[in-house]
């Protein structure tokens, strides 16, 4: 009897341990240095931003999704679903590249706080 109720509450931890070692990541973004009044254009500010630093390496550039060429980009992010206009923080593109992103190693902070704002903004194709 003892050894059933030590193996019933045994297994309660352990589930219990299971289920509290379970979290939700989430990108809070830091206090961004960027302007909220300042309009970003995709063509002037962010294209630029994926030149540089995304398509130029050759991973985005057609290969790896999303395509992010100039005359690419947009339609790309748009149809892959990395914009989230419904809650910014949680885009994809956003998430990736904000600080400890997949991709935030090849851009900065800045950068991806731009993004934010892009996206924050509508992600218009401007």
């Amino acid at each position: 009897m003892q050894k059933k109720i030590f193996g019933g509450l045994l297994v309660f931890l352990i589930g219990v341990l299971i289920f509290a070692s379970c979290a939700k990541d989430t990108v809070v973004p830091a206090q961004s240095n960027i302007n909220p009044n300042l309009k970003i254009s995709f063509k002037d500010t962010i294209q630029p931003i994926f030149t540089a630093g995304c398509a130029v390496s050759f991973c985005h550039s057609g290969t790896v999704n999303p395509n992010l060429l100039t005359g690419q980009a947009y339609n790309s992010l748009k149809s892959g679903n990395f914009i989230n206009t419904g809650s910014p923080v949680q885009s994809i593109l956003y998430t990736e590249m904000a600080p400890g992103g997949g991709m935030s190693s090849h851009c900065t902070a800045d950068q991806a706080d731009l993004v934010l704002a892009w996206i924050k903004q509508g992600a218009l194709d401007n």
